[in-house]
């Protein structure tokens, strides 16, 4: 299996993870499927300290356009980027994950 395929990452675009692949069988109603344990587990082990879970990888370039004053503009925003710091949407979405496969209080 592929080290890529176990990273954090927002938004999955058109690439495939264990998040992505989490939350699609959690949608589908399928994730309490005993061959979900070994995914949910190391799901689990990449949650911070404080709670949240970080995207760990950028899987996209911010597009820049120049406003009229010449200053740049970031059209895409997805969070910060870091092993250490949470990212707001991996966060919700883990957490959605982890609380339709029962591992939340």
């Amino acid at each position: 299996m592929s080290e890529r395929f176990l990273t954090l990452r927002y938004p999955s675009y058109w690439h495939y993870d264990v998040l992505f692949g989490l939350k699609v069988l959690a949608e589908a109603g399928f994730i309490g499927d005993e061959r979900c344990i070994e995914a949910l587990d190391l799901l689990e082990s990449k949650r911070l300290a404080d709670g949240g879970f970080p995207a760990e990888e950028r899987m996209y370039h911010c597009s820049e356009n120049r406003r009229p004053t010449g200053g740049r503009l970031s059209l895409v925003s997805w969070g910060p980027v870091s092993k250490r710091r949470p990212n707001e949407f991996v966060t919700a979405d883990a957490l959605y994950v982890l609380r339709a496969a029962g591992r939340l209080d």
